[in-house]
């Protein structure tokens, strides 16, 4: 008798395997994504800085707001606040990402002033 198919035991080590894999990779992809997040809202932060050193007569500012830099969003989901403090021709950025009511990102030391909401 010439039979060709999988028996039960066959059919039950290959399921258990397939979840050990994905039981491993699963986080390990997860945590790629968060980490290109991060670098995608650190990228955003750099390019505030480049805005800014084209901005008109920058230096005799103490800080230029993200809304008069007329950056791009990051997404159209991701609404982002911010500024640009600009120190003894040292420029820093802080800026506070929301996506759905949700804080995503926030730069350490983000205050912003009243005028840049």
């Amino acid at each position: 008798m010439n039979r060709k198919g999988f028996t039960l035991v066959e059919l039950v080590a290959v399921v258990f395997l397939m979840a050990l894999v994905l039981l491993f990779v699963v986080p390990s992809i997860r945590g790629i994504m968060k980490d290109n997040r991060v670098k995608e809202y650190e990228t955003y932060e750099d390019m505030m800085v480049e805005y800014t050193k084209s901005y008109p007569n920058y230096k005799s500012k103490n800080y230029i707001c993200l809304k008069d830099l007329n950056m791009e969003k990051i997404t159209p989901k991701v609404e982002c606040k911010g500024y640009v403090e600009i120190n003894d021709n040292e420029l820093t950025p802080y800026i506070s990402c929301m996506q759905d009511e949700k804080e995503t990102y926030k730069t350490e030391g983000y205050n912003l002033p009243s005028d840049c909401e």
